[in-house]
């Protein structure tokens, strides 16, 4: 098994998270809002801003080996109503690496961070209904399931409902 570090992401990492996460566009569809064809033309410049926001989010990796092989992301709402919750996104592993632990790795990444960022009483995330693996690691992490969008993704003609999940954060 090779060995696994998750660390935040930095800029120069831009070219190593859009290689990954158009790999997750064109592997799993279904899994995102966002299409191969909406984000091939994004620069290195465009994913760099992903990895430093503006605000107190981030993006997190995690590398077998020294290459990236998974990656998510969570941030703050942006409205005024609704800054007590923070969304992860974008969460992938590579195919090779699945089943040793990784998104897990990752989520407590995301999770850990989100306990920072003041103020955050709860952090969402949603997830294509089929996906059962990762729904099984959202929920042994303690989200639960508050809704479901149905139909919410066509992808080539196919449409996906997607399970929405919550984890709230203790008072601080």
């Amino acid at each position: 098994m090779p060995s696994s570090l998750v660390r935040r992401l930095t800029a120069p990492d831009a070219p190593s998270l859009r290689r990954l996460r158009l790999d997750a566009l064109v592997e799993t569809p279904e899994s995102f809002g966002s299409s191969y064809e909406e984000e091939h033309t994004l620069t290195p410049e465009d994913i760099r801003g992903w990895i430093t926001p503006l605000d107190d989010g981030a993006m997190f990796g995690v590398f077998a080996d020294e290459l990236l092989a998974g990656m998510v992301g969570v941030g703050r709402q942006h409205k005024l109503k609704m800054r007590h919750k923070a969304h992860i996104w974008s969460m992938y592993v590579a195919p090779a690496q699945r089943g040793r632990g990784m998104g897990r790795l990752l989520m407590h990444a995301a999770i850990a961070h989100a306990r920072t960022m003041r103020g955050i009483r709860q952090v969402q995330l949603s997830v294509t209904a089929n996906n059962t693996a990762a729904s099984a690691l959202y929920a042994s992490l303690g989200f639960v399931e508050y809704g479901r969008e149905r139909e919410a993704l066509c992808v080539n003609g196919e449409l996906y409902d997607e399970t929405l999940m919550a984890l709230a954060l203790p008072d601080r």
